[in-house]
């Protein structure tokens, strides 16, 4: 496969290059916007960047086409060839005016919203289905202004996602809510904990314990005993199911007890059922499945599946100081309709994470 990376002013331009240099068999793998140049910030220019990919094989039966064309005919047939060439390209061109190269059917104002979702990595369909949505209420509006525009943009965003919200399970009275956090290796479990924990004990005075079953890592203990001692709670290590069951009974008279487990692989099927044996002692009344939101849409998907038999309360996205792309989370939260509970969004305790309202996540993707 040959692969070349265009820079155009626009897509429209880009796109010719494409069609020049690698045919009309060539398919588009990724499109990103950015702006370069200006004097202090102002007036830079407006660029895009598109990777685009044709099969070896049609690249040289076209490289051959090309050369034979130039250096085999007589003067006449190459002049009547001339203007094929010229007749093929503006069918082309009017080919993609009417948005038959693959993009929806929108004027410049759809157009725009459509690549700022795409740029996002949302959906294809979905993002059609809510540009669609918009300048059909956009087009019947009076006041058809840019801040008209967007506030239509963000309610139709929102509108799929805006029920989907977390509840905590109800408080048992005379019980601790057991609060238990799942989630693959690296994606900040022990630390989300730690700001939570803090929020109960220090700033909403409730009496609070730490439990972990993520022996496999020495320093993870340690980071959960630190923090343990820093806001003066006890941390308890477990190291099998049945030692979690004894631990939790030892801990009736505290209000909420958060778990931390172990980071596991949704490839490892052995790691898996052993945590799967833990959250059978363990009776959550929550199951907070822990993701970065760094990782793609697929990676979700697939750690779901994993999870399908877990009786997951709600999802918690990291990492989201370290992306400026929340098309797979949303993508997440409009096809398999799991509530977000907390975003964070770095390493400080306790002041990174927020509740996740479905407005927030809006407002990310909307954010240019």
């Amino acid at each position: 496969m040959r692969v070349r990376r265009f820079v155009a002013t626009n897509m429209q331009e880009a796109m010719e290059r494409i069609k020049s240099e690698l045919g009309n068999e060539a398919v588009i793998l990724h499109t990103r916007y950015f702006k370069e140049g200006g004097f202090l910030g102002l007036f830079r220019k407006k660029y895009v960047e598109v990777t685009a990919a044709v099969d070896n094989n049609v690249y040289d039966d076209l490289a051959t086409v090309k050369e034979e064309t130039s250096a085999d005919l007589a003067p006449q047939n190459r002049e009547i060839v001339s203007d094929l060439a010229a007749m093929r390209k503006m069918m082309q061109e009017m080919s993609f005016l009417l948005g038959n190269l693959g993009e929806p059917k929108f004027p410049k104002i759809g157009q725009t919203l459509y690549h700022r979702l795409i740029k996002q990595e949302i959906d294809n369909n979905i993002a059609q289905k809510i540009v669609k949505l918009t300048i059909d209420e956009y087009s019947r509006t009076p006041l058809q202004t840019k801040e008209e525009l967007n506030k239509i943009f963000l309610a139709n965003l929102l509108k799929p996602i805006q029920k989907i919200r977390y509840e905590p399970a109800p408080a048992k009275q005379g019980k601790p809510r057991i609060l238990t956090f799942i989630g693959p290796t690296g994606v900040g479990k022990t630390t989300t904990i730690a700001k939570l924990a803090a929020i109960s004990a220090v700033m909403e005075k409730k009496k609070v314990a730490l439990i972990t079953v993520d022996t496999y890592r020495i320093a993870a203990v340690e980071q959960l005993k630190t923090i343990g001692d820093i806001m003066n709670v006890p941390v308890k290590v477990v190291f099998n199911p049945e030692n979690l069951q004894e631990c939790l009974q030892d801990m009736l008279d505290f209000d909420v007890i958060y778990i931390d487990t172990a980071g596991r692989s949704h490839k490892n099927e052995t790691q898996v059922n052993e945590l799967k044996e833990y959250l059978g002692s363990a009776h959550s009344d929550d199951i907070f499945l822990v993701l970065a939101s760094t990782s793609k849409y697929q990676d979700f998907l697939d750690i779901l599946e994993t999870y399908q038999d877990v009786n997951i309360t709600s999802l918690i996205f990291t990492k989201l100081d370290e992306t400026s792309n929340y098309g797979s989370i949303y993508n997440l939260v409009y096809k398999k309709k799991h509530p977000i509970s907390y975003f964070a969004n770095g390493q400080n305790i306790p002041d990174d994470i927020e509740i996740a309202e479905p407005i927030k996540l809006v407002q990310m993707l909307m954010k240019e």
